[in-house]
Protein backbone atom coordinates (compact mmCIF):
# COMPACT_ATOMS: atom_id res chain seq x y z
CA UNK A 1 0.00 0.00 0.00
CA UNK A 2 3.17 2.81 0.79
CA UNK A 3 4.30 2.23 -2.70
CA UNK A 4 0.92 2.74 -4.73
CA UNK A 5 -0.21 5.64 -6.23
CA UNK A 6 -3.63 6.68 -4.71
CA UNK A 7 -5.42 5.85 -7.31
CA UNK A 8 -3.69 1.80 -7.16
CA UNK A 9 -3.93 1.56 -3.32
CA UNK A 10 -7.63 2.89 -3.66
CA UNK A 11 -8.70 0.54 -5.95
CA UNK A 12 -6.58 -2.52 -3.85
CA UNK A 13 -8.32 -1.45 -0.61
CA UNK A 14 -11.85 -1.75 -2.27
CA UNK A 15 -10.95 -5.26 -3.32
CA UNK A 16 -9.94 -6.64 0.40
CA UNK A 17 -12.76 -8.18 2.59
CA UNK A 18 -13.79 -6.16 5.37
CA UNK A 19 -10.87 -7.66 8.10
CA UNK A 20 -8.64 -7.54 5.73
CA UNK A 21 -9.66 -3.34 5.06
CA UNK A 22 -9.37 -3.27 9.16
CA UNK A 23 -5.90 -4.70 9.33
CA UNK A 24 -5.12 -1.95 6.45
CA UNK A 25 -6.75 1.11 8.20
CA UNK A 26 -4.82 -0.04 11.84
CA UNK A 27 -1.08 0.21 9.84
CA UNK A 28 -1.81 2.55 7.37
CA UNK A 29 0.05 6.39 7.83
CA UNK A 30 -2.25 9.15 8.66
CA UNK A 31 -2.83 10.78 5.65
CA UNK A 32 -3.62 7.46 3.79
CA UNK A 33 -6.10 6.30 6.43
CA UNK A 34 -8.11 9.78 6.46
CA UNK A 35 -8.20 9.52 2.54
CA UNK A 36 -9.47 5.53 2.65
CA UNK A 37 -11.85 6.08 5.18
CA UNK A 38 -13.27 9.07 3.49
CA UNK A 39 -13.94 6.89 0.05
CA UNK A 40 -15.32 4.07 2.04
CA UNK A 41 -19.58 4.68 2.58
CA UNK A 42 -20.86 4.78 5.95
CA UNK A 43 -22.08 1.10 5.91
CA UNK A 44 -19.43 -0.48 4.99
CA UNK A 45 -17.10 1.33 7.42
CA UNK A 46 -19.36 0.02 10.36
CA UNK A 47 -18.74 -3.35 8.96
CA UNK A 48 -14.52 -2.64 8.67
CA UNK A 49 -14.34 -1.14 12.42
CA UNK A 50 -16.40 -4.14 13.98
CA UNK A 51 -13.57 -5.55 13.47
CA UNK A 52 -10.86 -3.63 15.19
CA UNK A 53 -10.62 -3.09 18.82
CA UNK A 54 -11.97 -0.07 20.47
CA UNK A 55 -9.16 2.28 20.25
CA UNK A 56 -8.16 1.10 17.29
CA UNK A 57 -11.52 1.83 16.07
CA UNK A 58 -11.77 5.09 17.31
CA UNK A 59 -8.42 5.93 14.95
CA UNK A 60 -10.52 5.46 12.30
CA UNK A 61 -13.22 7.04 12.88
CA UNK A 62 -11.65 10.11 14.82
CA UNK A 63 -10.11 10.33 10.53
CA UNK A 64 -13.61 11.56 9.81
CA UNK A 65 -15.88 14.77 10.75
CA UNK A 66 -17.76 14.00 13.67
CA UNK A 67 -21.28 14.14 11.95
CA UNK A 68 -20.16 11.32 9.83
CA UNK A 69 -19.04 9.07 11.98
CA UNK A 70 -21.89 9.46 14.50
CA UNK A 71 -24.02 7.96 11.43
CA UNK A 72 -21.59 4.75 11.47
CA UNK A 73 -22.20 4.56 15.44
CA UNK A 74 -25.84 4.03 14.54
CA UNK A 75 -25.03 1.12 12.82
CA UNK A 76 -22.85 -0.74 15.39
CA UNK A 77 -24.82 -3.06 17.62
CA UNK A 78 -22.73 -1.86 20.73
CA UNK A 79 -21.51 1.32 19.90
CA UNK A 80 -21.19 3.58 23.70
CA UNK A 81 -17.70 2.13 23.90
CA UNK A 82 -16.62 3.61 20.98
CA UNK A 83 -18.72 6.98 21.75
CA UNK A 84 -16.58 7.17 24.95
CA UNK A 85 -13.42 7.23 23.25
CA UNK A 86 -14.31 9.44 20.40
CA UNK A 87 -15.14 12.07 23.46
CA UNK A 88 -11.69 12.61 24.04
CA UNK A 89 -9.08 14.52 22.58
CA UNK A 90 -7.11 12.56 20.26
CA UNK A 91 -3.92 13.03 21.75
CA UNK A 92 -5.27 12.84 25.23
CA UNK A 93 -4.44 9.70 27.58
CA UNK A 94 -8.85 9.63 26.88
CA UNK A 95 -8.05 9.69 23.11
CA UNK A 96 -5.32 6.58 23.32
CA UNK A 97 -6.73 4.19 25.82
CA UNK A 98 -8.35 0.94 25.06
CA UNK A 99 -11.22 -0.99 26.92
CA UNK A 100 -9.65 -4.41 26.16
CA UNK A 101 -8.71 -5.19 29.63
CA UNK A 102 -9.59 -7.50 32.17
CA UNK A 103 -11.59 -6.56 35.03
CA UNK A 104 -12.81 -8.45 38.12
CA UNK A 105 -14.85 -7.30 41.19
CA UNK A 106 -13.12 -7.17 44.66
CA UNK A 107 -14.77 -9.49 46.80
CA UNK A 108 -14.38 -12.59 44.06
CA UNK A 109 -11.72 -15.48 44.44
CA UNK A 110 -8.69 -16.07 42.25
CA UNK A 111 -10.46 -18.96 40.99
CA UNK A 112 -13.26 -16.36 39.94
CA UNK A 113 -10.83 -13.93 38.46
CA UNK A 114 -9.29 -16.68 36.45
CA UNK A 115 -12.52 -17.89 34.95
CA UNK A 116 -13.64 -13.90 34.15
CA UNK A 117 -9.64 -14.13 32.59
CA UNK A 118 -11.19 -16.76 30.32
CA UNK A 119 -14.14 -15.15 29.48
CA UNK A 120 -12.50 -11.88 28.15
CA UNK A 121 -11.58 -13.49 25.09
CA UNK A 122 -11.38 -9.70 23.27
CA UNK A 123 -8.79 -8.45 25.52
CA UNK A 124 -6.17 -7.16 23.91
CA UNK A 125 -3.64 -6.69 27.73
CA UNK A 126 -3.45 -9.95 29.60
CA UNK A 127 -0.69 -9.36 31.81
CA UNK A 128 -2.94 -7.38 34.81
CA UNK A 129 -6.34 -8.35 35.98
CA UNK A 130 -7.89 -4.86 37.38
CA UNK A 131 -9.50 -5.67 40.66
CA UNK A 132 -12.91 -2.89 40.80
CA UNK A 133 -15.92 -2.22 43.01
CA UNK A 134 -19.75 -2.43 41.84
CA UNK A 135 -18.99 0.86 41.17
CA UNK A 136 -16.42 1.02 38.94
CA UNK A 137 -14.08 2.21 41.50
CA UNK A 138 -10.51 0.95 41.12
CA UNK A 139 -8.99 -1.21 44.04
CA UNK A 140 -5.99 -2.48 42.38
CA UNK A 141 -4.28 -4.56 39.99
CA UNK A 142 -2.85 -7.98 40.30
CA UNK A 143 -0.59 -9.32 37.49
CA UNK A 144 -1.01 -12.82 35.74
CA UNK A 145 1.84 -14.64 37.96
CA UNK A 146 0.52 -13.46 41.39
CA UNK A 147 -3.21 -14.44 40.64
CA UNK A 148 -1.98 -17.82 38.81
CA UNK A 149 0.02 -19.01 41.73
CA UNK A 150 -2.35 -17.86 44.14
CA UNK A 151 -4.82 -20.50 46.59
CA UNK A 152 -8.43 -21.00 44.48
CA UNK A 153 -9.94 -18.75 47.58
CA UNK A 154 -7.55 -16.28 47.83
CA UNK A 155 -9.82 -13.12 47.85
CA UNK A 156 -9.01 -10.53 45.07
CA UNK A 157 -8.89 -7.44 47.04
CA UNK A 158 -6.43 -9.50 49.34
CA UNK A 159 -3.94 -9.99 46.09
CA UNK A 160 -4.68 -6.95 44.47
CA UNK A 161 -2.16 -4.21 44.14
CA UNK A 162 -3.66 -1.15 45.54
CA UNK A 163 -0.65 1.21 44.71
CA UNK A 164 -0.71 0.95 41.01
CA UNK A 165 -0.01 4.45 38.96
CA UNK A 166 -2.98 5.67 37.02
CA UNK A 167 -4.10 9.03 35.27
CA UNK A 168 -6.84 11.16 34.19
CA UNK A 169 -8.52 11.19 30.53
CA UNK A 170 -7.34 14.31 29.83
CA UNK A 171 -3.77 14.46 30.40
CA UNK A 172 -1.77 14.77 26.62
CA UNK A 173 -0.42 11.88 25.47
CA UNK A 174 3.34 13.19 26.09
CA UNK A 175 2.97 13.12 29.63
CA UNK A 176 1.51 9.52 29.76
CA UNK A 177 4.47 8.53 27.62
CA UNK A 178 7.07 10.22 30.34
CA UNK A 179 4.92 8.20 33.20
CA UNK A 180 5.78 5.07 30.87
CA UNK A 181 9.54 5.52 30.69
CA UNK A 182 9.47 6.62 34.38
CA UNK A 183 8.06 3.47 36.05
CA UNK A 184 8.67 0.47 32.91
CA UNK A 185 5.02 0.19 32.73
CA UNK A 186 3.46 -2.55 30.93
CA UNK A 187 0.12 -0.34 31.03
CA UNK A 188 -1.24 2.34 32.41
CA UNK A 189 -5.15 2.41 33.69
CA UNK A 190 -6.88 5.48 32.75
CA UNK A 191 -9.45 6.79 35.89
CA UNK A 192 -12.29 9.76 36.51
CA UNK A 193 -12.35 12.11 38.90
CA UNK A 194 -14.26 9.41 41.03
CA UNK A 195 -11.24 6.98 40.23
CA UNK A 196 -13.67 4.53 38.58
CA UNK A 197 -12.13 2.95 35.84
CA UNK A 198 -12.39 4.03 32.27
CA UNK A 199 -9.68 1.65 30.37
CA UNK A 200 -6.07 1.16 29.92
CA UNK A 201 -3.11 2.21 27.86
CA UNK A 202 -1.38 -0.23 26.34
CA UNK A 203 2.50 -0.20 26.15
CA UNK A 204 2.39 -1.14 22.44
CA UNK A 205 0.18 1.93 22.09
CA UNK A 206 2.16 4.07 23.79
CA UNK A 207 5.11 3.40 21.90
CA UNK A 208 3.28 4.47 18.49
CA UNK A 209 2.78 7.96 20.42
CA UNK A 210 6.67 8.12 21.43
CA UNK A 211 7.84 8.22 17.53
CA UNK A 212 4.73 10.61 16.49
CA UNK A 213 5.47 12.91 19.56
CA UNK A 214 9.33 12.53 18.69
CA UNK A 215 8.48 13.20 14.84
CA UNK A 216 6.56 16.60 15.52
CA UNK A 217 9.48 18.05 17.95
CA UNK A 218 12.07 17.62 14.92
CA UNK A 219 9.70 18.83 12.20
CA UNK A 220 8.54 22.08 13.82
CA UNK A 221 12.17 22.58 15.17
CA UNK A 222 12.91 22.79 11.73
CA UNK A 223 9.88 24.60 10.75
CA UNK A 224 8.17 21.64 8.57
CA UNK A 225 5.30 19.10 8.89
CA UNK A 226 6.00 15.89 10.30
CA UNK A 227 3.83 14.60 7.40
CA UNK A 228 5.57 16.22 4.95
CA UNK A 229 6.82 13.22 3.44
CA UNK A 230 3.55 11.07 3.18
CA UNK A 231 2.23 11.68 -0.33
CA UNK A 232 2.04 15.47 -0.26
CA UNK A 233 2.75 17.80 -3.54
CA UNK A 234 5.90 20.03 -3.54
CA UNK A 235 3.51 22.80 -3.90
CA UNK A 236 2.04 21.97 -0.26
CA UNK A 237 5.04 21.00 0.83
CA UNK A 238 6.48 24.76 0.11
CA UNK A 239 2.70 26.47 1.05
CA UNK A 240 3.51 24.70 4.63
CA UNK A 241 7.39 25.82 5.07
CA UNK A 242 7.32 28.95 3.36
CA UNK A 243 5.95 30.96 6.63
CA UNK A 244 9.04 29.48 8.26
CA UNK A 245 11.48 30.43 5.65
CA UNK A 246 9.78 34.11 4.89
CA UNK A 247 9.84 34.78 9.06
CA UNK A 248 13.79 33.54 9.48
CA UNK A 249 14.82 35.45 6.24
CA UNK A 250 13.00 38.79 8.02
CA UNK A 251 14.60 38.59 11.34
CA UNK A 252 18.23 37.67 9.57
CA UNK A 253 17.68 40.85 7.51
CA UNK A 254 18.22 42.60 11.09
CA UNK A 255 21.85 40.77 11.38
CA UNK A 256 22.28 42.27 8.03
CA UNK A 257 21.30 45.71 8.77
CA UNK A 258 23.97 45.70 11.83
CA UNK A 259 26.57 44.58 9.45
CA UNK A 260 25.72 47.25 7.41
CA UNK A 261 26.34 49.88 10.16
CA UNK A 262 29.74 48.35 10.62
CA UNK A 263 30.92 48.26 7.52
CA UNK A 264 33.53 51.31 8.22
CA UNK A 265 34.91 48.48 10.73
CA UNK A 266 34.56 45.55 8.05
CA UNK A 267 36.33 48.26 5.51
CA UNK A 268 38.84 48.40 8.27
CA UNK A 269 39.68 45.00 8.94
CA UNK A 270 38.49 43.10 6.14
CA UNK A 271 39.45 39.37 8.29
CA UNK A 272 36.71 40.02 9.90
CA UNK A 273 34.29 39.32 7.55
CA UNK A 274 36.08 36.12 7.34
CA UNK A 275 35.13 34.60 10.77
CA UNK A 276 31.82 36.09 10.92
CA UNK A 277 29.92 33.14 9.27
CA UNK A 278 32.54 30.85 11.60
CA UNK A 279 31.13 32.22 14.47
CA UNK A 280 27.20 32.31 13.27
CA UNK A 281 27.37 28.72 12.67
CA UNK A 282 28.78 27.03 15.42
CA UNK A 283 27.34 29.23 17.78
CA UNK A 284 23.79 28.46 15.87
CA UNK A 285 24.68 24.46 16.04
CA UNK A 286 25.52 25.15 19.86
CA UNK A 287 21.85 26.98 20.36
CA UNK A 288 20.25 23.91 18.15
CA UNK A 289 21.61 21.67 20.55
CA UNK A 290 20.49 22.53 23.46
CA UNK A 291 17.34 23.55 22.62
CA UNK A 292 16.81 19.93 21.23
CA UNK A 293 17.80 18.58 24.82
CA UNK A 294 15.25 20.99 26.79
CA UNK A 295 12.29 20.40 24.13
CA UNK A 296 12.99 16.46 24.22
CA UNK A 297 13.41 16.85 27.72
CA UNK A 298 10.41 18.65 28.48
CA UNK A 299 8.43 15.91 26.91
CA UNK A 300 9.79 12.54 28.55
CA UNK A 301 9.43 14.31 32.14
CA UNK A 302 13.50 14.75 32.36
CA UNK A 303 13.33 18.31 32.51
CA UNK A 304 10.53 19.68 34.73
CA UNK A 305 9.40 23.61 34.84
CA UNK A 306 9.41 23.77 38.47
CA UNK A 307 13.20 22.86 38.50
CA UNK A 308 13.68 24.79 35.65
CA UNK A 309 17.45 26.57 37.26
CA UNK A 310 18.82 23.09 37.65
CA UNK A 311 18.29 22.35 33.62
CA UNK A 312 19.35 26.30 32.81
CA UNK A 313 22.53 25.94 35.01
CA UNK A 314 23.30 22.45 33.66
CA UNK A 315 23.26 23.83 29.78
CA UNK A 316 24.82 26.93 30.56
CA UNK A 317 27.44 24.95 32.05
CA UNK A 318 28.04 22.82 29.22
CA UNK A 319 27.90 25.89 26.74
CA UNK A 320 30.71 27.79 28.36
CA UNK A 321 33.36 24.52 27.90
CA UNK A 322 32.01 24.25 24.59
CA UNK A 323 32.48 28.28 24.01
CA UNK A 324 35.74 28.21 25.70
CA UNK A 325 37.14 25.16 23.96
CA UNK A 326 36.10 26.88 20.08
CA UNK A 327 36.64 30.01 21.11
CA UNK A 328 40.64 29.16 21.98
CA UNK A 329 41.12 27.20 18.93
CA UNK A 330 39.79 29.56 16.46
CA UNK A 331 41.17 33.00 18.65
CA UNK A 332 44.83 30.57 18.07
CA UNK A 333 44.11 30.21 14.10
CA UNK A 334 42.89 33.99 14.19
CA UNK A 335 46.56 35.24 15.38
CA UNK A 336 48.35 33.26 13.28
CA UNK A 337 46.36 34.76 10.32
CA UNK A 338 46.41 38.38 11.14
CA UNK A 339 49.60 38.14 12.92
CA UNK A 340 48.49 40.13 15.96
CA UNK A 341 47.57 38.32 19.41
CA UNK A 342 44.90 41.64 19.87
CA UNK A 343 42.79 39.99 16.78
CA UNK A 344 43.21 36.38 17.86
CA UNK A 345 41.65 37.60 21.67
CA UNK A 346 38.97 39.14 19.92
CA UNK A 347 37.94 36.23 17.76
CA UNK A 348 38.20 33.88 20.98
CA UNK A 349 36.07 36.22 22.95
CA UNK A 350 33.70 36.56 20.02
CA UNK A 351 33.08 32.73 19.89
CA UNK A 352 32.70 32.27 23.55
CA UNK A 353 30.19 35.03 23.85
CA UNK A 354 28.25 34.06 20.94
CA UNK A 355 28.43 30.21 21.90
CA UNK A 356 27.54 31.22 25.29
CA UNK A 357 24.23 33.67 24.04
CA UNK A 358 23.20 30.94 21.94
CA UNK A 359 23.12 28.23 24.56
CA UNK A 360 20.95 30.61 26.50
CA UNK A 361 18.77 31.49 24.12
CA UNK A 362 17.94 27.79 23.32
CA UNK A 363 17.48 26.78 26.62
CA UNK A 364 15.31 29.68 27.51
CA UNK A 365 12.82 29.87 24.21
CA UNK A 366 11.36 26.35 25.15
CA UNK A 367 10.93 26.72 29.03
CA UNK A 368 9.39 30.09 28.53
CA UNK A 369 7.25 28.58 25.76
CA UNK A 370 5.85 25.81 28.08
CA UNK A 371 5.42 28.31 30.71
CA UNK A 372 3.48 30.44 28.57
CA UNK A 373 1.24 27.20 26.96
CA UNK A 374 3.04 27.16 23.66
CA UNK A 375 4.64 23.86 21.50
CA UNK A 376 8.32 24.64 23.06
CA UNK A 377 9.31 23.10 19.32
CA UNK A 378 7.15 24.96 17.45
CA UNK A 379 8.95 28.40 18.71
CA UNK A 380 12.82 27.06 19.17
CA UNK A 381 14.09 26.32 15.41
CA UNK A 382 14.36 28.77 13.10
CA UNK A 383 13.51 31.93 15.63
CA UNK A 384 16.22 31.02 18.14
CA UNK A 385 18.74 30.68 15.10
CA UNK A 386 18.01 34.01 13.22
CA UNK A 387 17.83 35.97 17.20
CA UNK A 388 21.51 34.41 17.95
CA UNK A 389 22.36 35.55 14.58
CA UNK A 390 20.97 39.10 15.22
CA UNK A 391 22.99 39.37 18.71
CA UNK A 392 26.37 37.73 18.53
CA UNK A 393 27.22 39.38 15.13
CA UNK A 394 26.09 42.46 17.21
CA UNK A 395 28.24 41.86 19.65
CA UNK A 396 31.02 40.55 18.05
CA UNK A 397 31.59 43.70 15.32
CA UNK A 398 30.68 45.97 18.57
CA UNK A 399 33.77 44.39 19.73
CA UNK A 400 35.73 45.16 16.90
CA UNK A 401 34.79 48.51 16.84
CA UNK A 402 36.11 48.91 20.14
CA UNK A 403 39.07 47.04 20.14
CA UNK A 404 39.89 48.52 16.26
CA UNK A 405 42.89 50.85 17.33
CA UNK A 406 44.71 48.03 18.57
CA UNK A 407 44.17 46.10 15.34
CA UNK A 408 45.31 48.09 13.13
Amino acid sequence: MHYLTDEEDLGLFRRLAPQEKAEVLDEVDETTLKRLVAATPGEQLAEIVAFLPSDEAADVLGALPSTQWASVLDRLPDAEPLRKLLSYPATSAGGVMSQGYVDVTADATADGAIGRFREKQDAEHIFYVYAVEDSGYLVGAIDLRTLLTAPKDASVRDLADGGVVTVPPEMDQEQVAAIFARYDLMALPVVDADHRLLGVITADDIIDVVQEEASEDVAHMTGTDAHELEKKSPTQIALMRMPWIMATMFIELIAGFVVKEFDHTLAQVLLLASFMPIISAISGNTGLQSAAIIIRGLSTGHVRLSDWKHAVVRQLATTVLLGAACGIALGIVGALWYGKWTFGALVAVGMFASVNIAGAVGTAIPLFSKRLGFDPALTAGPFETAFQDVVGISIFLGMATLLLPYLK
